[in-house]
């Protein structure tokens, strides 16, 4: 799809633009969701000290800090699953920007970007046209993906998070977003999933995954219209009861 194609483009590019690899290789990901949590919520179960970062999906991700050597990582990795998150995994950064896919990793202003080809069919983006909430043929396609997934696994249920981009009033495009999310949902319905599985939370034009426009001086900003489609989207994450984004071997095993 024409899509993949230019965030691979995306991602090659933004890898150039990665630093060095350091002595500190390895990250431990707590857990990923589709929603932002508190801080409360990991010190309550004993994390402390969890970097947050939100990836250019709109994924967000919770790392327990930096090591030197697998073996710490895959240890600390065990310390998070014994406190409730069966999901904590490895990250290895330098194995990643050899990946450098479509999902490759950077770090820009404290955000880490990974690729995680296990979650990549339980959280994906389907993508509008400027000012329309209707489908496209990829959209179907991606919702079509969704829905037999949800058909195998009659427990877990399905987020929608609706968003536009920075064009127009704020009012109008949090109605846009939500008649996006609808759409979605109203497919899937129509594809036998129970509406009381699926939730709508609607973002209008906040949390762009890419910068709108830019400032190029004088208080003059530049429209980024290539920047702007990424933004145009509905986020289909599914998930667990405890709202976790599931990977796909999880779903694959129903866990």
């Amino acid at each position: 799809m024409k899509y993949t194609s230019t965030l691979l483009l995306i991602g090659i590019f933004i890898c150039s633009l990665s630093p060095k690899s350091s002595a500190q290789d390895f990250r431990v990901q707590i857990a990923a969701y589709a929603e932002a949590v508190p801080d409360t919520f990991f010190r309550e179960k004993g994390v402390a000290n969890v970097i947050a970062s939100t990836d250019q999906m709109g994924m967000h991700r919770y790392f327990a800090g930096s090591y030197t050597t697998r073996e710490e990582a895959e240890k600390v990795q065990q310390e998070m699953i014994g406190k409730g998150f069966a999901y904590a995994s490895v990250i290895d950064l330098e194995e990643q920007r050899v990946l450098c896919g479509a999902n490759c990793p950077y770090f820009r202003n404290g955000a880490v970007f990974v690729q995680d080809p296990k979650r990549e069919a339980t959280l994906q983006n389907i993508y509008f046209d400027f000012g329309r909430y209707s489908l496209t043929v990829e959209s179907k396609e991606v919702l079509n993906t969704v829905c037999a997934k949800l058909k195998e696994n009659p427990t877990l249920k399905l987020k929608l998070l609706g968003y536009t981009d920075g064009v127009g009033s704020a009012q109008a495009n949090m109605q846009l977003a939500a008649s996006r999310a609808r759409s979605a949902r109203n497919y899937l319905i129509n594809k036998g999933i129970r509406a009381d599985r699926m939730f709508i939370k609607v973002f209008g034009e906040t949390d762009p995954v890419a910068p709108n426009a830019e400032e190029v001086g004088e208080g003059k900003m530049e429209d980024l219209p290539e920047n702007r489609k990424w933004n145009r989207r509905v986020v289909l994450a599914i998930i667990d009861d405890a709202g976790e984004v599931k990977t796909d071997d999880s779903v694959t095993k129903g866990k």
